[in-house]
């Protein structure tokens, strides 16, 4: 994928996501903290600044021997999702299912910073015994204890402040996909797969068009965007008229409701 802006591609994030499906399927996974419990699990890299997914990875789960099989484990899928984007300077943010010395060490070879929290701050805070949690972080980026002063007299470190400001990046993403759906109730694993490359794809459009040299401004608006998406891409399907049939009456309404 192309670069879509130079000066917001320093930070990037990858978190996992739920696509709701609970059809039959190998690889189907139950996470309860999220909204739909089951569903196609995927890992995602996705920009902290606008937002543009560079790349995704499906969780298939334990997989049989063979020359097909690959290493599922959390390093692994890092060093695959970022793996377009070595050599190019940029931080990764992730949560505590990605923490490791060794693979911030693997990244840093390969001039990508991390910053992440420990799983370990569970095990000292029941340690330390202390009435507020205790947040232990690694960066590869920071490299001093300097102290945010927009926080005030919270008294926040940079790194805690970024890490902040960086994290949430895959969850937006699904925010946005939600709030303007192609997802249809599917029994088949590979549609769910389809919607959701159809919503990340018309997501990543409009952040590309929106980066070059005087943007059409009517793109700002999203809804707009996707309408006009939509009515380009079906135009030749529109347009074609099978010989010696008419077009249904219910066909007919619809596309006058919709302008089309």
């Amino acid at each position: 994928m192309p670069y879509p802006c130079e000066s917001s591609r320093q930070f990037v994030t990858i978190d996992e996501k739920l696509e709701p499906f609970r059809g039959r399927c190998r690889f189907r996974q139950y996470m309860p903290k999220k909204t739909s419990k089951y569903g196609i699990k995927i890992f995602t890299l996705v920009d902290s600044r606008v937002f543009y997914t560079w790349n995704m990875e499906i969780y298939a789960g334990k997989q049989p021997n063979g020359p097909f099989k690959i290493d599922c484990s959390l390093k692994a899928i890092v060093m695959r999702l970022m793996t377009p984007l070595f050599n190019s300077g940029r931080n990764l943010t992730t949560d505590s299912w990605y923490t490791g010395y060794e693979l911030a060490q693997e990244l840093l070879k390969n001039k990508i910073t991390m910053s992440l929290d420990f799983k370990e701050k569970q095990q000292l805070f029941r340690i330390l015994q202390k009435k507020n949690k205790n947040v232990v972080v690694l960066s590869t980026m920071h490299t001093d204890d300097k102290i945010d002063e927009t926080t005030m007299e919270l008294k926040k470190p940079d790194i805690i402040t970024f890490y902040n400001l960086t994290k949430g990046a895959v969850d937006v993403v699904d925010e946005m996909a939600a709030a303007y759906t192609t997802a249809r109730i599917s029994n088949r694993w590979p549609m769910v797969i389809l919607f959701s490359l159809l919503n990340v794809t018309a997501i990543n459009a409009r952040i590309l068009l929106m980066f070059i040299k005087n943007p059409p401004t009517q793109f700002k608006n999203r809804r707009f965007f996707l309408k006009t998406l939509g009515l380009v891409l079906s135009e030749q399907h529109r347009n074609r008229k099978p010989q010696g049939k008419t077009t249904y009456p219910s066909t007919s309404k619809e596309m006058e409701i919709t302008n089309i």
